[in-house]
């Protein structure tokens, strides 16, 4: 653990100031990750507990009517039955329109941080240029001061220039990754919201 922190502190110091934002984009990604990660999974954990509850209340919307649905709703823990019963409560829009409205609501949420992801796709390896600019900026720097004949100083300056290409390229396929995979899942999450709001809107109509 030492030897590795070691390293790190190693490859900031030598990679120059441009390693500082490389380093913040990468924290960043592991946090929406994580934070995404969740998300998706207790929404996938909460409609699986409350399935029989949402069960329950699209029956109850189907037979009894808006009254008891919601009430029904309000005791379910599925997501499912929170949308439900927001859109029951918007008594100034059709049923159909208030359904759709809520449930973007729930896709916004489910998608946020992905935005993140993809701005940090494209960021660290243009931060990873900057860097490589910057380094043999200063290698030409020190080659005009020192001459050709001490390499040290240029060596010093290129090795800021790979170090930081090496980082920004590195964080950005981390956080492609989980921009691919968040962005299947959200498809997916998606669908299967539209579904259960699409049964709800039938069982309303008593189909």
């Amino acid at each position: 653990m030492d030897d590795a922190l070691e390293l790190l502190v190693s490859l900031m110091r030598r990679g120059g100031p441009v390693m500082w934002p490389i380093a913040l984009c990468s924290l960043v990604t592991v946090w929406v990750t994580l934070r995404k990660a969740l998300q998706w999974l207790f929404f996938l954990l909460h409609a699986k507990v409350g399935a029989q509850a949402w069960e329950e209340t699209l029956a109850a919307l189907r037979k009894e009517g808006d009254e008891a649905a919601e009430k029904a709703a309000k005791a379910a823990p599925s997501p499912y039955a929170a949308v439900l019963r927001a859109a029951l409560s918007r008594k100034e829009l059709p049923f159909a329109e208030a359904l759709e409205t809520e449930g973007a609501k729930v896709s916004r949420q489910l998608k946020a941080g992905l935005g993140t992801l993809d701005t940090i796709v494209t960021l660290a390896p243009m931060l990873g240029i900057l860097g490589t600019v910057t380094g043999i900026i200063t290698s030409f720097d020190l080659m005009g001061a020192m001459g050709v004949d001490d390499p040290t100083g240029v060596a010093a300056g290129i090795a800021e220039a790979l170090i930081t290409t090496a980082a920004g390229l590195v964080v950005s396929m981390a956080a492609l990754l989980p921009l691919n995979a968040g962005r299947v899942c959200h498809r997916a999450l998606v669908r299967e919201i539209e579904t259960e709001l699409s049964r709800a809107e039938r069982a309303r109509d008593g189909k």
